[in-house]
């Protein structure tokens, strides 16, 4: 399974990806060219991956675990309600359509 999500980086590029449903939407960015730094490896403890979900489809991100909701507190001067680190969130088919703004490098 999988969906059509659009990424914008930092510099405005911005592509049509394929997200598998057996990635993590980190995952699924690297795989369609974006180079994210992701210090951590996606492990959830640097968010040097954080990403904005477009309001519409925020919900269908699921919901934060634990480690990533202290990670974004951390970086409440940049984080809002659509951020999300892209290693923690999983596949959703809800997520078709979904424009995804990575945060500049941090």
């Amino acid at each position: 399974m999988t969906v059509n999500i659009t990424v914008t980086d930092e510099n405005g590029e911005t592509k049509e990806l394929t997200w598998e449903s057996d990635q993590t939407m980190l995952e699924a960015v690297i795989a369609g060219g974006f180079p994210v730094l992701a210090t951590c490896g996606g492990n959830a403890s640097c968010a040097t991956c954080h990403a904005f979900i477009d309001p519409d489809h925020i919900e269908a991100s699921l919901p934060r675990e634990e480690a990533e909701e202290d990670l974004l507190d951390m970086i409440d001067d940049v984080a809002n309600e659509c951020s999300r680190l892209s290693c923690q969130t999983q596949y959703s088919e809800g997520m078709d359509g979904a424009h995804i703004t990575l945060q500049p490098g941090m």
